[in-house]
Order: C-alpha cells, then structure tokens, then sequence
C-alpha cells in the first residue's frame, strides 16, 4: 500500500492527513512542534507531499476538519476510511461510532452493545486507543458510565477530549465555558 501525507493548518495548529488509494489511513492532531507532527502521520511510510497536491477526496476531509476545529457542526459522512490495519472488531467499532451525530456521545458500553459485545466496554477503550482517524472517527464522544471522560490518546489527553467535547456544546463535568475563554 502507497501512502501519503500532508500538514494543514486549522484553527488548533498544524494537523496531518495520511491517505491510500483506498481512503484516509490517519488523522493527526497537533503535536508540540510542525515536525513532531509530520513525524507521526509518516510514521506507517507515508511519503510528505503538499497540502495543495492532495487528491480531491482528501481535500474534501482537511476542509471539513478545518471546519470542525474551528467550532462548526461538521459531519464526515462519506469520507472513506482506509482501515485495513485495524481488526473486524475495530472497525465495527469505528463505524457506530461514525453514526454519533455532532454534539452526543456514547457511553463505552453502549458502543460495545451496539456492536454485537455487551461486556465489551474494555475492548471498546482499547479500540478507541488505536483509532487512526481523531474526529473523523470521534473518541472523543465516547465516554465512560455517568460522563467520565476516560481516557484519549490524541496529544493533551483528556484536556483535548474535554475541548473537542466543548466545541460541540457537551460538557461532561457538568460545567460551562467561561464567557472570555
């Protein structure tokens, strides 16, 4: 499988997209510098191309990922997803999870319910783990039972859960934005 990648800006810094003639191999939200962040949306073997040499589908997804980090209800229907790394069960899991509109979340439970494993919270956290697709695929509106955040493995862990959670109007803890933040 050839791959490639790019950087784009968006409204939290520099994010990467890795794709496939099959679809989107990964997502990469921002790291602590440009180069860190190419790193690891290169780290499958992607080669680095330029935003502006993406192909169309892949243009398509950068712009609705600028769109969602800048606070607008974005959906990804449609974009294709190239999960050949991920097991059945992964992707199972990905594809209900696709399905959890802007704003909702799920409890890890509920999810491993609505794929065929009702005891399958821990395998579903696992899964979310290895989610090569942040937002696309969004673990961030996967909580634990009575709003726990859990865990999230994007850089700035639970901060940046509770941030993407934020844009989109949820508030597990209850709490607001301050006004000025």
């Amino acid at each position: 499988m050839f791959e490639s990648a790019c950087l784009f800006d968006t409204a939290i810094g520099p994010c990467g997209l890795a794709w496939s003639e099959a679809g989107l191999t990964g997502v990469q939200l921002p790291e602590a510098s440009a180069e860190e962040t190419a790193a690891r949306i290169c780290r499958h073997g992607a080669a680095l191309t330029d935003a502006a040499d993406a192909p169309p589908e892949a243009a398509r997804a950068m712009a609705a990922l600028q769109a969602f980090l800048s606070g607008e209800p974005t959906g990804f229907d449609g974009i294709a997803l190239d999960m050949q790394r991920h097991s059945p069960f992964e992707q199972a899991a990905y594809a209900a999870l696709r399905r959890v509109a802007w704003g909702r979340t799920v409890t890890y439970g509920e999810l491993a319910a609505a794929v065929g494993k009702p005891n399958g919270a821990q395998a579903i956290g696992m899964a979310m783990g290895r989610n090569s697709w942040p937002v696309i695929v969004p673990c961030h509106r996967v909580l634990g039972a009575n709003g726990w955040l859990g865990g999230f493995s994007a850089p700035g862990g639970t901060v940046t859960k509770k941030a993407l959670l934020e844009r989109e109007g949820v508030y597990p803890d209850g709490g607001q934005m301050a006004l000025f933040e």
